[in-house]
């Protein structure tokens, strides 16, 4: 009886999991693009080399309450769709993924993309929402007021924050694009792989520029004015990455 038991409270969680997972499948995955909006809380996302984007909720009471059984919640950034609280609109390529449970209420989740589809994550400064993105080849987009975290990228980043850290490191970056990196309050923590061949563009108005990159034939051309900017062909030079912060630091560091 007690064993029955068992099996049977571990088949209802086993269902509990199943309901909180939501699959989008892609088709042209190299020139997909997901488009991430108002998320709250922390948002892991992770490449991998499958077909779907794969939304699980960790976190969300997404059931209506007894009293609005036979009504459906109202929403004004569009429909729930998927039973965990999110719109999903798929036209083309293009895959917009909407929030919809207000930042006043709990709510997380964790998000798996085929590794060379391209990402785009914007969330307003009310919304505690830090992210972090990992082993994505494709190219990644994000504009937040809060910390970033990206690790072994290959493809191009556009990554704007606040008042947020932002650390960065890279695997073998395979892109011609340009890479721009900027916080407002925040530090920035890069680590490059050493043999990159990049333009840099490196500025800081009260914070400072450390590294163990070797920047002695520029030294000479770095500007002063309230703070501290340099331009650096790195390894000869190669596509433009332009690094900013206000009031944080910059380190550039060495990497594999």
């Amino acid at each position: 009886m007690k064993s029955s038991i068992i099996v049977l409270f571990f088949l209802l969680m086993a269902g509990v999991i199943s309901a909180q997972e939501y699959k989008i499948n892609v088709q042209n995955i190299k020139d997909g693009r997901l488009i991430l909006k108002d998320f709250s809380g922390a948002l892991p996302i992770e490449g991998y080399s499958g077909s779907d984007i794969i939304i699980t909720a960790v976190a969300g009471n997404f059931t209506p309450p007894e009293k609005a059984k036979g009504l459906k919640p109202i929403y004004p950034s569009g429909s729930d769709n998927t039973g965990i609280g999110i719109d999903v609109e798929k036209a083309d390529n293009i895959i917009n993924v909407t929030c919809l449970i207000p930042f006043t209420q709990e709510s997380e989740y964790k998000i798996r993309v085929p590794e060379n589809m391209s990402v785009e994550l914007s969330s307003g400064c009310e919304r505690n929402n830090d992210v972090t993105v990992k082993n994505m080849k494709g190219e990644i987009d994000i504009k937040t007021c809060h910390d970033i975290k990206i690790e072994n990228a290959s493809g191009p980043l556009v990554l704007s924050t606040i008042s947020g850290n932002i650390d960065i490191t890279f695997g073998t970056i395979n892109t011609t694009k340009s890479f721009s990196v900027h916080s407002v309050s925040g530090d920035i923590d890069v680590t490059l792989p050493v043999k990159t061949a990049t333009n840099l563009d490196l500025n800081v108005v009260s914070g400072a520029i450390y590294s163990d990159f070797d920047f002695t034939s520029s030294q000479k051309n770095l500007k002063k004015i309230g703070g501290n900017e340099t331009n650096y062909a790195l390894n000869g030079g190669g596509f433009e990455f332009s690094i900013g912060s206000v009031s944080g630091n910059i380190y550039l560091r060495k990497g594999q």
